[in-house]
């Protein structure tokens, strides 16, 4: 059973059971007690069916009920006894009752329809939106992703050609002997640079310093650090400043050999760091030597500096 039609039956037996009740009570009221009621029952159905009349509502949705509450106002009217006028004004303004009460309940289940409509609306709103969100969330990850794939092919490819470069200039310094270690490339000028106590080079030394300048024009980018070494032989102080003088003599020789002063750093280090024993004549010989690091790109030759 739905709803509107238990409405009508409700209504119905609300119709028939007050107006039983209300033939018993008029049963006992004298005559100017029942035109009394009459009029005031045709009153009640008047105004209630003028107010349904103005009501939008009713005309719309419950028409025929209307109608049906309008002609038995119009039977009413037309009626002379004043217990017709009260039995049948009382049915005419239950039936206006009645119409109204379709009307509400139409209403309502307009309201509850628009309600579900746009709650569906929203739900499907949401789903959009939450699709949307999922999609930009997607696009963000997949450009992220490009991004990080971009950026590691460029280090990929920016290690490549430092490796190449290094390469290379190791194959350009294959005749100097250098050797790639973590500060950068360090090569050892000549076999027997210097003799005990002398700063001055030797004839194989200034054929090396020659290819080391060689090198540096071809590579304008790159700067040195001249490291001086010495023997165990003679005071520390005197061995310090001795290696400091052979660094020098070989900026000398680079800047003689056109390479500009600033891109040369020199340091001295004395007895501190020798690469053979100092024990024997020839430990000694390659201990008075002087190291080349050729730094990378934007090193400072400061941070390259032995402690």
């Amino acid at each position: 059973m739905s709803h509107i039609t238990w409405i009508r039956i409700k209504s119905g037996m609300g119709i028939l059971l007050p107006f039983g009740l209300l033939l018993l009570f008029i049963a006992g009221c004298g005559p100017s007690q029942k035109e009394m009621m009459a009029k005031d029952q045709m009153d009640r159905a008047k105004k209630a069916y003028a107010e349904a009349k103005a009501n939008p509502n009713v005309e719309a949705y419950a028409p025929m009920e209307l109608q049906e509450a309008g002609k038995a106002v119009q039977e009413a009217e037309k009626a002379k006894e004043a217990e017709d006028i009260l039995q049948m004004g009382y049915i005419a303004e239950r039936k206006t009752q009645f119409a109204v009460t379709i009307a509400d309940g139409k209403v309502a289940e307009r309201d509850i329809d628009k309600l579900n409509v746009e709650k569906a609306e929203m739900n499907a709103k949401k789903q959009t939106l939450e699709a949307e969100r999922a999609r930009v969330a997607a696009a963000a990850e997949t450009e992220k992703a490009a991004k990080a794939k971009s950026a590691a092919e460029m280090e990929a490819a920016k290690a490549a050609k430092a490796k190449a470069e290094s390469d290379q200039l190791m194959k350009e310094l294959a005749s100097l002997k250098a050797q790639q270690t973590e500060r950068g490339i360090v090569l050892t000028i000549g076999d027997v640079l210097f003799a005990t106590g002398k700063a001055d080079l030797s004839a194989n030394a200034d054929k090396s310093v020659a290819n080391l300048a060689e090198f540096l024009k071809k590579n304008p980018n790159r700067n040195v650090l001249i490291e001086g070494h010495t023997d165990s032989v003679g005071q520390d102080d005197y061995n310090l400043a001795l290696s400091q003088k052979r660094a020098d003599s070989v900026k000398a020789k680079l800047v003689a050999d056109g390479i500009e002063a600033g891109r040369i750093t020199t340091v001295g280090y004395g007895k501190k760091f020798p690469v053979a024993s100092n024990d024997t004549k020839s430990g000694k010989a390659q201990n008075r030597r002087v190291d080349v690091v050729i730094l990378n790109e934007g090193v400072k030759a400061e941070s390259q500096m032995r402690k």
